[in-house]
């Protein structure tokens, strides 16, 4: 069977003639598909060609990325090691405070422990990088954790050393520390001595002070006062006296006084002046006994004189 064969006009090169040429469909067919899969492969040679072009530059500016980030990572490492040169020489520090408050150090290995492993966030980014890079990252990330948790220790430690020196200073405020009479002279010690009224061998609780009658008396402490006598009685042994409660079981004595100058459950302060040196009660002269009590027992007044 002859193929169906169709008329196709064309014009002459001069385009002054008219020309007609006859071809089958078969053969028409068979030229257009061959003209649609050159369009086709000339198309997709473009566009590979395109995306070739810029996956090449995207993989360039990836690669000039990573270059720099690397550069950062080494830039931020070397920041942390000298942080973490002078984060030592905080440590060092406070090694020697912790001893003048009487806290012991901190030991090392506790300073130097890291908070755990750091995980790399996954995001299209982080999954670009490098095997190495991403190495850097996790080494970076756990050197800053470290040093997170070596100045947070320093962080409670100064303020567990700030309390114990403030418990410390509020606890020697409350201390009896100096001479409770400005001068004067020592003329009976704590201990056993001859007592001048019965002539007989006798423990000595407190120290005498000899002064002038008005001498000032201060309190050797910060205190509340809790007893007062205003007795001149020779009957009554210490006459005139006040006694001060420092708190932590222990009580000052100020006895013989000429005049007390504070009030029952008054608060009185270090060098605050009680009263003045008088000679009432049994005593020979004008002087100012005076004792120190450690839980309910008295001891050498002179162990809690300072100055």
């Amino acid at each position: 069977m002859r193929d169906k064969r169709i008329k196709l006009i064309y014009f002459s090169f001069g385009g002054s003639e008219v020309k007609y040429i006859e071809i089958s469909w078969g053969k028409l067919f068979f030229y257009a598909s061959l003209f649609i899969l050159a369009i086709v492969l000339i198309v997709g040679s473009g566009i590979k060609g395109f995306m070739n072009y810029f996956n090449t530059k995207e993989l360039h500016n990836l690669s000039s990325t990573n270059i720099s980030l690397e550069n950062q990572l080494n830039q931020i490492q070397t920041k942390i090691t000298e942080f973490q040169k002078k984060v030592e020489e905080l440590e060092s520090t406070d090694d020697e405070e912790r001893k003048i408050a009487g806290l012991g150090e901190i030991d090392q290995d506790l300073r130097d422990v890291g908070v755990g492993g750091t995980a790399l966030d996954y995001n299209e980014e982080s999954a670009l990088l490098p095997y190495e890079t991403k190495e850097d990252v996790l080494t970076t990330r756990a050197m800053i954790d470290q040093l997170e948790r070596r100045v947070e220790l320093l962080i409670n430690s100064k303020d567990e050393i700030e309390k114990r020196l403030e418990l410390d200073k509020e606890k020697l405020k409350h201390t009896p520390s100096v001479r409770p009479v400005d001068g004067g002279r020592i003329t009976g010690r704590f201990g056993m001595r001859l007592d001048p009224f019965v002539e007989k061998i006798k423990k000595h609780l407190g120290l005498d002070i000899a002064a002038m009658t008005g001498t000032p008396v201060h309190a050797s402490a910060a205190g509340k006062v809790v007893f007062i006598s205003n007795s001149v009685s020779s009957k009554q042994a210490y006459g005139k006296q006040v006694v001060v409660d420092h708190g932590s079981g222990m009580k000052t004595r100020y006895a013989h006084l000429n005049k007390v100058h504070v009030r029952l459950n008054q608060f009185v302060n270090r060098w605050d002046v009680i009263g003045e040196v008088g000679k009432t009660g049994r005593a020979t002269g004008p002087h100012l006994h005076y004792e120190v009590i450690v839980n309910a027992k008295r001891v050498n007044p002179e162990l809690y004189i300072l100055e």
